[in-house]
């Protein structure tokens, strides 16, 4: 067992390559066993958000603060999260996450497995037109 203090957690700026906008990340949980779990915080400024991915094994999205969104593939909008809410991100779903343009976005992600493979960017002109009506 292993016990992750909140003051031992520190956050860095999120690669450029995977995420638009001003994005932080801070690693909470490492894999401790090949294809073992794995935590991350992430904090997005208003309009910020990640590229296209997909996973390959299960994750779980807790929204701790702020206001964002999730879109996947086959949706025509975004769907709208707010704090307490989970995401169950099956493994295989093309899919994005940010936060909504007036307000900041903090989620934890708790992966199960696998990995994350990175996709194309998602344009201001797509993160437009996607936002719910």
């Amino acid at each position: 067992m292993k016990i992750v203090p909140a003051s031992a957690v520190t956050a860095v700026e999120a690669d450029e390559a995977r995420f638009t906008g001003g994005v932080w990340q801070a690693e909470i949980l490492t894999r401790e066993r090949p294809d073992g779990m794995r935590a991350h915080r992430f904090v997005y400024a208003p309009g910020a958000r990640s590229s296209w991915h997909v996973h390959t094994g299960e994750q779980a999205i807790f929204v701790l603060a702020g206001r964002g969104l999730v879109l996947w593939a086959g949706l025509a909008e975004a769907r709208l999260l707010a704090p307490g809410d989970w995401i169950h991100v099956e493994p295989g779903v093309p899919h994005w996450h940010g936060a909504v343009p007036d307000d900041n976005f903090v989620h934890l992600a708790v992966s199960a497995s696998g990995e994350t493979r990175w996709h194309a960017p998602v344009s201001l002109a797509d993160y437009q037109a996607s936002l719910p009506g």
